[in-house]
Formats: C-alpha cells, structure tokens, sequence
C-alpha cells in the first residue's frame, strides 16, 4: 500500500512497502522544457536561480502550474516569459514519464521553429528567477559548457546534444 508523506507545490514523495522493504518514490509535477532550434542552433537561457543561489545555461523551461491549461499552452508561456518569444511551429518531442520509478520526473519536450521576437514583451511572473542573457548554441557549445560547469549534464542538456546530433547527422 502506497502512503503519501509529503505532498508540496511541485513535488510528492510517497512510501511502499514491497516485500518487506520499504521503497520511496518521488514524483514531480509536469513539467516542459522548450527547445526552440534556428540554423542548427538552440537557444538557451543563462538563468539565476535563487533557491539554487547560482546560474546555469539551460532550456527555456517551467512546470504546469497554470490552471486550466495544457504543456503546450506551458510550453508557448514560458517562451514568453522567459525570453521573450514566440514560435510558428510547435511538435512534442518526447514526454518523459516512469510513474512507477523511484523518481518520475513527468516532462515534456517540445522542439520549436519559426521563433520571433514578441512585439510586446511578457513580464515573467516567476519572481525567483531572473534571466540573465540568452543565446544560440550549437552541438559543440553545449558540450562547451558541460565541460566548464555552466550547464548540468542532466537530461535537459542530454535531450538538446541529441537533438543537435539528430539535426546534423546524415546517418
């Protein structure tokens, strides 16, 4: 049987008992990262984070937290708001979910083109958060700054140098 022990804003972390053993599990909300792609290029953001008291290089990303709409709705958002731009060509990549995995990171993956400045520009209501600088990154960038420690080497990053691959691969 299956006992919830925390349950906050983004995360819930519930116990198991499995054969005598006890097993935790860790599932946060959904989330979407964004990789929008130009000339072979995506772009990321350099993004301080108070809670994490640094920055990092990373995908435009967010959870779904917005009542009443969708990861693409998220998605389309959090381009918005954290870069300031808008997308003609919107396709969920991948949706990466392990529910019974002992943490299901439950993310969204978008890949987008035909990217634009906005007109009018979209306050970023996440308070905690500021973006620094953004810019386009090719394969070698991003593996670039895994290198120096200015990007984690989690998934985010891994699905951006595959996708890169992907694009520029003739295999």
């Amino acid at each position: 049987m299956k006992e919830i022990i925390y349950n906050g804003n983004y995360i819930t972390t519930s116990e198991e008992i499995i054969d005598g053993h006890t097993y935790e599990r860790t599932e946060l909300i959904p989330n979407v990262h964004v990789l929008p792609i130009r000339d072979n290029k995506i772009l990321l953001m350099k993004e301080f984070r108070a809670h994490e008291k640094g920055y990092r290089w990373k995908l435009v990303s967010g959870w779904c937290d917005k009542t009443g709409k969708g990861p693409l709705e998220h998605a389309q958002d959090e381009l918005a708001e954290e870069v300031g731009m808008e997308a003609g060509h919107w396709e969920e990549l991948l949706y990466a979910n392990a529910p019974n995995a002992t943490v299901n990171l439950n993310t969204y993956y978008y890949v987008c083109t035909d990217i634009s400045e906005l007109q009018q520009p979209i306050e970023n209501p996440d308070i905690h958060s500021t973006v620094l600088e953004y810019n386009w990154f090719s394969f070698d960038d991003i593996f670039r700054l895994i290198n120096e420690k200015k990007m984690w080497p989690g998934a985010s990053s891994m699905m951006a140098v595959w996708y890169l691959y992907k694009l520029n691969s003739t295999v």
